[in-house]
């Protein structure tokens, strides 16, 4: 397993934090996500064999948020 800690940008409050969330739990590879819209942060825990860093970036974007 890797943990992956990112900043996002755009999350506004506790439902831009489920969302996000939600959006990675749909992703093969993803064990746990948490996000911090105070902190603008997110924290997932991947199995590398089945999911990479650029596919997480990928579904933040899709959820509508930024990923820096």
């Amino acid at each position: 397993m890797k943990e992956l800690n990112l900043k996002v940008s755009g999350m506004d409050c506790t439902g831009c934090e489920r969302r996000l969330e939600n959006a990675l739990s749909h992703v093969e590879g993803v064990t746990r996500s948490k996000a911090d819209h105070q902190a603008g942060t997110l924290s997932v825990l991947i199995d590398p064999a089945k999911v990479n860093e650029e596919a997480i970036r990928a579904s933040v974007e899709k959820a509508g948020f930024g990923v820096g």
